[in-house]
């Protein structure tokens, strides 16, 4: 049964892929590249709902012919049907390994070069080669994967926008809440409770605020077993949050003063501020590397003296399935950017003990610069 669009365009774009790496076949667990190329969602209840023998489902794509997904059933009955590949689903006790071993030997894997996941189960790698002892199994690295999945569809870029959205809505109303004297641990909790409240399936990632001020600098999330402390005067606020909806995610950042900032630290956020906007404007199709970038944003908070106070651990990546995807703004990443990539940019200036400032936008390339899709405002932030 063939894919449909957009699943068919991705499916081909992977299947080159695998030509030009030597790779027979892809076994793909649930995941970010399950999703790509299915358009299939990890189901919410994979990980708190394990079934012995969970292990074995998979996703099998040959070079050539029909996929077919290998499946230990849970209540999820849904995906035996109406999916555009065959379905070979384990009987009620039957024995996991088994059943692998007896699907993968009907699609003649055995003797082929299998590429598999980096973020694969050990028993799902094991059981494989136990029941295919003359395949050759290679990981499919992030420069493969990502090279196939750089350049979003449409769909994609919809996707974000959504992701963009519910970010944006969730950062004002957690501003709405902040004041001075609130524990910095209600301030995350306030974030990943907002996050949830205007629509998002979950976080990207665990968000965090950075604090800095009066000698010290400290990160808080809300798990971690340090004494809260309050939000004094003097004191920056840099928040670095997520939100993953429908599989897709965002990566954002802005900054607050607890009362008026001073001098210094107000330049640095009027500083990044511009830096991230000045970036956005070059970012045309093939107009720049990722490389580029980083450099361009260096130069300008260098003009504004800031190249000392710089963070220097990159200045953003490519974001889509997955919160940090590849290429990211470092030396290594020379290839000029593509229309319909999309990229976090987190430029980032500090005085450890004294202020720490932050500001991340998703943003998708397009034909003479990028597009923002996190639109909150550059406006600066006091909190009184």
């Amino acid at each position: 049964m063939p894919f449909a669009e957009p699943q068919a365009r991705r499916v081909e774009r992977v299947r080159a892929a695998m030509r030009d790496a030597g790779i027979d076949a892809l076994y793909l667990n649930y995941g970010s590249n399950f999703q790509y190329v299915t358009g299939l969602e990890e189901p919410m209840t994979y990980i708190v709902g394990r079934q012995y023998g969970d292990w074995i489902t998979g996703l099998v794509l040959p070079l050539e012919g029909d996929a077919t997904l290998i499946l230990r059933p849970s209540w999820l009955r849904e995906y035996e049907s109406g999916m555009p590949f065959e379905v070979m689903a384990m009987p009620d006790g039957a024995d996991p390994d088994g059943f692998l071993a007896e699907s993968v030997a009907k699609l003649g894997l055995d003797g082929k070069t299998i590429g598999v996941p980096k973020m694969l189960w050990s028993e799902t790698l094991l059981s494989l080669q136990r029941a295919l002892p003359n395949a050759r199994f290679v990981p499919l690295s992030d420069h493969v994967i990502d090279r196939i999945r750089e350049v979003k569809d449409a769909d994609e870029i919809e996707a974000l926008e959504a992701c963009a959205r519910i970010t944006d809505a969730a950062f004002g109303a957690v501003i709405a809440q902040m004041r001075p004297g609130m524990l910095d641990r209600d301030l995350v909790i306030e974030v990943d409770y907002q996050l949830k409240k205007h629509g998002g399936d979950g976080y990207s990632f665990m968000p965090a605020v950075v604090l800095d001020g009066h000698g010290t600098r400290w990160a808080k999330t809300w798990i971690d077993r340090e004494e809260p402390k309050p939000l004094v005067e003097g004191t920056s606020v840099a928040f670095d949050l997520g939100v993953q909806y429908r599989g897709y995610t965002s990566d954002f950042g802005r900054s607050a003063f607890i009362g008026e900032p001073r001098d210094e630290p107000l330049r640095a956020w009027k500083s990044i501020t511009k830096a991230i906007q000045a970036a956005m404007a070059v970012m045309g199709d093939g107009k720049i590397t990722p490389a580029g970038i980083h450099d361009f944003v260096v130069e300008s908070v260098t003009e504004d003296g800031f190249r000392d106070q710089f963070s220097w651990y990159a200045l953003g990546h490519s974001i889509g399935l997955d919160v940090h995807e590849n290429p990211w703004m470092l030396p290594e990443f020379t290839e000029p950017i593509r229309a319909g990539m999309c990229f976090a940019l987190e430029p980032k200036i500090g005085r450890p003990g004294s202020f720490y400032v932050r500001c991340e936008d998703v943003c998708v390339v397009e034909q003479d610069r990028a597009r923002a899709l996190t639109k909150h405002p550059y406006d600066t932030i006091v909190i009184t």
